[in-house]
């Protein structure tokens, strides 16, 4: 069979077509045949049984005779078969009907010499019995009532050619030749349209996917159904799609670590260089050593977050579940941002429902998400502004809120902090410690405990942050 789809669905499609036409025909043509002759025998069975049984009553009564005779001839002529009474020496005593198709000798030695010993006898027989081949034939004695018993007289014999049989056979398989040829051929075009159908979206599939191999993700294909068919191709422009996306964020994701890398190690190389050659004077080395201090450890950060994000990211950052103060935790953040806290003048506010709250998280990701808030809330906050730290706990959820006065994000850049390397900088500041990688963890790790984390933001007033946590009993983790 053909090698493409097409070929294969269009040609078995045909054939399962010309199987079953086939053998339609076949059983219609068998069946056909068996269905007259049922008829027909049934019909001269009856007669042959009648005509036997009024020959035997009157066969003797010379007045009934001309009755019996025309009796005979109405049932010869309402059955179009021939009627023959014949007498125990196999002589015909009547006939009616034509008798160009019978063979009297022959028919009785045969079938008659059955009847006259007591055998009824029917159906189709050929030429050899005594009658044209394709002739239907029913025999059955004549008995009349002696000396309390019956006793054999002679024979009835119905003859019936049966031409019908064929005739029938080949006005109906005429009828079924035409009709299916023209079925035929309707379904042969349908079954092309079908595998038309089936086979060109595939081929576009195939075409686009080669395409999409070697990195043209712009390739669409049109949905034409809403079969399987259709679907797949839904299925396949929406992934063309996420792996251009994919492919962008990855080109940007390069591009932006190549810029971050850049900076830090070319103001790094320039100062470290101009120490080596005396450009820079003695007095000013401690100082800009320490530049060069503070950009190394921004290229530590800046490594540590990109392993953090790609154990995140494949999933090999196991997170270990367990019960955590989220208060007590905060403390200990707030604490750490003393002196930051100090040299802005900034005003702390905690609020606390209750002494210790407890959540379920891995306690290291959580903290390095309340560091990392605290961070921003302390980077952003105006000189002399106030940061607000609260918890709060709703029947399975505890609630983290972290706020800061200051500029807010407008509703542009509120769309886009959670993604990779992206920095609002340039509208809400000139600290250039970040490297865009923070909220995105954070965002990651909160995803991983299945929970929500979300931001508001009102221009030139605040922004807060707020992430939620399972309680304790909620998870499995007991208190």
């Amino acid at each position: 069979m053909g090698k493409t789809l097409f070929t294969r669905v269009f040609l078995t499609t045909v054939l399962v077509i010309l199987l079953s036409c086939i053998l339609s025909a076949s059983l219609l043509y068998s069946q056909l045949g068996n269905y007259i002759i049922r008829t027909e025998s049934e019909e001269l069975e009856d007669v042959a049984e009648r005509v036997a049984e009024i020959t035997g009553q009157f066969i003797d009564d010379s007045s009934a005779q001309k009755w019996l005779f025309r009796h005979i001839e109405t049932q010869s002529l309402n059955n179009r078969c021939t009627i023959l009474v014949m007498n125990t020496n196999a002589e015909i005593v009547t006939m009616a009907g034509g008798s160009e198709f019978i063979d009297v000798d022959k028919l009785g030695k045969g079938l008659i010499s059955k009847a006259l010993k007591g055998e009824s006898t029917s159906g189709i027989v050929n030429d050899e019995a005594g009658v044209a081949k394709n002739t239907f034939v029913c025999t059955e004695p004549i008995y009349t009532e002696y000396n309390g018993g019956s006793l054999i007289l002679g024979a009835v014999a119905v003859c019936k050619p049966m031409p019908q049989i064929q005739q029938a056979r080949n006005e109906v398989m005429g009828l079924l030749i035409t009709s299916q040829s023209i079925a035929l051929m309707i379904a042969f075009l349908f079954s092309f349209l079908l595998a038309r159908s089936i086979s060109r979206p595939i081929s576009q599939l195939n075409s686009a996917a080669k395409a999409v191999a070697s990195g043209d993700f712009t390739k669409k294909i049109e949905r034409r159904s809403e079969d399987e068919i259709g679907e797949l191709i839904s299925s396949f422009n929406y992934m063309t799609g996420a792996l251009k996306e994919i492919d962008e964020a990855r080109s940007s994701f390069v591009s932006n670590v190549a810029h971050e890398l850049r900076t830090p190690m070319t103001i790094i190389s320039g100062f470290v260089e101009g120490i080596i050659d005396g450009t820079i004077s003695e007095d000013e080395r401690d100082k800009y050593l320490n530049i060069v201090l503070s950009e190394s450890r921004r290229l530590g950060r800046l490594v540590n977050d990109l392993l953090q994000t790609s154990r995140l990211e494949s999933g090999t950052a196991k997170l270990v579940m367990k019960q955590i103060d989220i208060n007590e935790m905060l403390r200990k953040g707030v604490i750490s941002y003393e002196n930051a806290i100090t040299e802005k003048n900034l005003d702390v506010e905690v609020e606390f429902k209750r002494e210790n709250c407890y959540a379920v998280g891995d306690e290291d990701s959580i903290y390095r998400v309340v560091m990392n808030l605290l961070d921003n809330a302390i980077k952003y906050a105006p000189e002399g502004g106030h940061i607000k730290v609260k918890t709060s706990e709703t029947v399975r959820k505890v609630e983290v809120s972290i706020e800061n006065s200051g500029e807010g994000i407008s509703e542009r850049d509120l769309a886009h902090i959670w993604e990779r390397f992206y920095k609002t900088d340039k509208s809400r500041g000139m600290d250039k410690r970040g490297v865009g990688l923070g909220l995105y963890l954070v965002k990651t790790i909160i995803n991983q405990h299945n929970n929500r984390i979300w931001a508001e933001s009102k221009e030139g007033e605040y922004t807060r942050f707020t992430f939620t946590l399972d309680k304790p009993g909620i998870t499995g983790v007991k208190n």
